[in-house]
């Protein structure tokens, strides 16, 4: 099974937290992958903390994307779909942040389980198949 990693995931494997880091153990035959978007949130947060603190978290956070099985670039075809889903969400009045749009259209185009911390945004998009820890 190949699974998508949302940033709230990647934080919490950042900050070592036991549920997750354990899902990813038993889990261990399936593929993870991620986004340069997550990757791009993920730097945001790093350059937030204090100066003497940067390099060190930039590091942290490089070695664990190096980790996955792939992080996706952004592309035409996830372009597509997250037009799609945003006109979707708008004519319903139920728009979620343009980052969030952009992470389930990659999801998406990956045929991925989206594993989130923070499902409330994520299940207004309703083919989105999504795991929450």
């Amino acid at each position: 099974m190949t699974y998508f990693l949302d940033t709230s995931i990647i934080i919490n494997l950042l900050r070592k937290k036991d549920k997750t880091r354990d899902f990813i153990v038993s889990h261990a035959d399936d593929v993870f992958i991620t986004s340069t978007i997550c990757e791009a949130e993920i730097a945001v947060g790093v350059y937030r903390e204090e100066s003497s603190k940067i390099a060190l978290r930039m590091e942290q956070a490089e070695k664990l994307f190096s980790s996955f099985y792939q992080v996706v670039s952004f592309d035409r075809h996830q372009a597509i779909i997250a037009g799609r889903f945003k006109a979707e969400l708008s004519r319903v009045g139920y728009l979620i942040d343009d980052l969030d749009i952009l992470i389930a259209a990659a999801a998406t185009s990956y045929n991925a389980t989206l594993v989130t911390s923070n499902p409330k945004h994520f299940e207004r998009i309703k083919t989105l198949q999504i795991l929450t820890l």
